[in-house]
């Protein structure tokens, strides 16, 4: 079930009450959300021991195994059996890792996430994907298991830096042009202010509808969900070179370039290539007013290149991409010469064609 709405509050605690199981209740957060996760269950007058509540690292951070083992043995110390229930608070590296320990903890618990970030609203807790990563290669150990309740509201947004917005704004404008139509227009539009909370409970709405709907059709990925990767091939790739090289950029602003860069991939081999260049003229203008350019050279094309060929979408010796060839025309599957990608990356972006 994912509830959206504002009085987050009032729902968690009918939803507790109305548990079928009534096993005991483990709060996961981080160093960021803890203090939200406290006030969440002060105001849904939710009683649990102290020890209950559990704090692991923000971000990315905490993706790893390490991270893993210490919230298996809180579980453990606290007596968790299988017939408790994992709520996690927080953004989407959170609901990852929360997501990842429950479903593997005594072979899967049951768990519940209450995404506080706009990424994790429109992306990370929906969908039933759960992970962390091996080193900087990103979500390579996980599980695909869905969270029995999703409690999305706009009410954390405003505890958000703009910086966060626009983390998860880059994954609204993926579904905008996965959408297309007026999904797509919208994303040419400015962010709402995190005070415009009606606003963001309808832009919340389509974009849960967009990914639920493409995750009822194809759970496990293996063809239509692998849409949901537009701009995610080059953009994991960005990202985890910026933890090599020390100056880490954000996952929004590695996707929103990774959706830049792939869509000219997209015009090399489109059938109609004006359409795509069109795409990619309004996307390049949307990308470049919100994040800032992501400093890599032509001597760090082989890192990326690397990184690329170790997307789980791979298959073989095939670098498969979802590409974007207009707003509401994607596909997925697509081979692409290692060759083709070092020429893209080698031309410098702009709006040019």
């Amino acid at each position: 079930m994912i509830w959206i709405g504002l009085d987050i509050a009032t729902a968690l605690s009918e939803a507790l009450a109305k548990r079928p199981v009534q096993g005991p209740i483990f709060f996961l957060c981080s160093k960021q959300t803890h203090p939200l996760c406290l006030d969440l269950i002060d105001m849904a007058e939710i009683t649990i021991p102290a020890k209950h509540v559990f704090e692991i690292a923000d971000g990315e951070n905490a993706k790893n195994l390490d991270t893993c083992a210490s919230v298996y043995q809180w579980l453990q110390s606290c007596g968790a059996l299988r017939n408790a229930l994992l709520i996690n608070v927080g953004g989407g590296a959170l609901c990852d890792v929360g997501g990842f320990c429950a479903s593997t903890y005594m072979r899967g618990i049951t768990f519940w996430n209450i995404p506080t970030t706009l990424l994790a609203m429109v992306d990370a807790s929906v969908g039933g994907k759960n992970g962390i990563n091996l080193g900087h290669h990103k979500n390579y150990i996980g599980t695909f298991q869905l969270p029995e309740n999703i409690y999305v509201s706009p009410h954390w947004l405003g505890t958000l830096p703009q910086t966060e917005l626009l983390s998860g704004w880059a994954e609204v404008i993926k579904h905008g042009i996965i959408a297309g139509g007026k999904h797509f227009q919208q994303i040419t539009k400015a962010i709402p202010s995190a005070k415009d909370q009606q606003t963001w409970l309808g832009l919340i709405e389509w974009n849960v509808k967009i990914k639920s709907r493409i995750v009822d059709t194809d759970f496990t990925e293996t063809a239509e969900r692998k849409l949901l990767n537009l701009g995610h091939t080059i953009g994991h790739a960005l990202e985890s070179w910026s933890h090599d090289v020390g100056q880490p950029v954000s996952h929004g602003s590695a996707i929103a370039w990774g959706l830049v860069y792939e869509t000219k991939l997209a015009i090399a081999i489109a059938e109609n290539p004006d359409e795509t260049k069109g795409l990619q003229s309004a996307l390049f203008t949307i990308v470049q007013s919100l994040y800032p350019r992501i400093p890599f050279g032509v001597k760090d094309i082989p890192a990326l290149l690397d990184y690329i060929r170790a997307d789980k979408k791979n298959q073989s010796n095939a670098l498969l991409f979802s590409l974007a060839f207009a707003p509401g025309k994607c596909q997925y599957n697509i081979e692409i010469l290692p060759e083709t990608v070092v020429q893209v990356l080698n031309k410098p972006i702009d709006d040019s064609h």
